[in-house]
């Protein structure tokens, strides 16, 4: 229980730009755990606010092209060796964050009699979105050695690709 404290502790410490990827260990479980709780947490995210016959393409893109976007990126700036603790902060760090904007943005699906007011769900779900991206740039800015707009911008090019293919696959419910 006190290494799923700590691990936890570690993604949340590079979520609050305290740490980076280089601050995880590079080890294959850690990057094994990160992505099956991505998924996890993704599964009831889609599931939740998009049509069931949308799960398997919008996961596989999400996971997918994360993965593949990385790499693309550690390589192409000749850091290739640093894809499994990016991987593992970037499912870490996802996977918190999605949890957090869940209830925000899929309250309606819930279906419970207590009235959020939407501006306030959009706005917090807009205040989440907003810091995923930046921690997304500054994992990879730290993984590059590159400044954060560099970052920002890779990190920006991922949740555009994204939500453009979500928007593809059916209306958020």
């Amino acid at each position: 229980m006190q290494s799923l404290q700590v691990i936890v502790n570690a993604f949340w410490q590079i979520a609050l730009f305290r740490a980076g990827p280089e601050s995880l260990p590079d080890s294959r479980p850690l990057l094994v755990l990160a992505i099956a709780v991505y998924i996890a947490v993704d599964v009831v995210v889609i599931l939740a606010l998009y049509p069931r016959h949308a799960l398997p393409p919008l996961l596989l893109i999400d996971v997918g092209f994360l993965l593949l976007w990385c790499a693309g990126i550690l390589r192409v700036f000749g850091y290739a060796g640093r894809l499994q603790q990016t991987l593992s902060a970037l499912f870490g760090t996802g996977a918190l964050l999605q949890l957090l904007a869940f209830p925000f943005s899929a309250w309606p699906s819930f279906g419970l009699p207590v009235e959020i007011p939407l501006f306030f769900r959009v706005l917090v779900a807009l205040a989440i979105l907003l810091w995923s991206v930046s921690v997304y740039g500054h994992i990879l800015a730290r993984a590059i050695s590159r400044s954060m707009g560099i970052g920002l911008t890779f990190a920006i090019v991922y949740f555009i690709v994204i939500y453009e293919f979500a928007a593809q696959w059916g209306q958020v419910r």
